[in-house]
């Protein structure tokens, strides 16, 4: 059976995002390098804009859940303790749904501060939804858990 170039194209063109789950995955991971690159610079006016206005986290030792600002006010904190170094996190996978409406990010992820006996590392698994926008993929919700600490003695307050 042959096909029309124009036939070709309008079923490739209903193929929901079979062509742009590559672009899709390579946006969020830019997203990720961008958002890790706010974090090294301790810059929260950076960060905002990888996040939805009803983002919320699940942080790795607490589990309690914060929304965007309270998330927000409280990495503002973390940059002003002069011990804080960084969080980066790194994506395994980056999973786009078959309809495009949302993408899951799985990785893992170390935080790092500077102790008077050396530097802590705390680190562990997430899990992330991602949801395209106008203004790109975006970030609706982050679940961390904190599965070990090394470096330093303040690791036996770490939960």
């Amino acid at each position: 059976m042959r096909m029309s170039i124009i036939t070709l194209g309008l079923l490739l063109a209903a193929t929901p995002l079979a062509a742009h789950r590559p672009d899709a995955e390579a946006q969020i991971r830019a997203r990720r390098a961008a958002s890790n690159a706010a974090i090294a610079a301790h810059d929260v006016a950076a960060m905002r804009p990888h996040y939805l206005r009803d983002f919320t986290i699940l942080p790795g030792s607490s589990g309690a859940p914060s929304n965007l600002e309270q998330f927000l006010t409280r990495i503002a904190t973390t940059f002003a303790d002069p011990r804080f170094v960084t969080y980066v996190r790194t994506p395994v996978t980056v999973t786009v749904g078959a309809s495009g409406k949302r993408a899951a990010e799985t990785g893992t992820w170390v935080g790092r501060w500077n102790q008077p006996d050396g530097e802590m590392r705390l680190s562990g698994v997430y899990q992330a939804m991602w949801l395209p926008t106008a203004d790109g993929w975006r970030l609706r919700n982050e679940s961390f858990v904190s599965l070990a600490c090394e470096g330093s003695a303040a690791c036996a307050t770490m939960d």
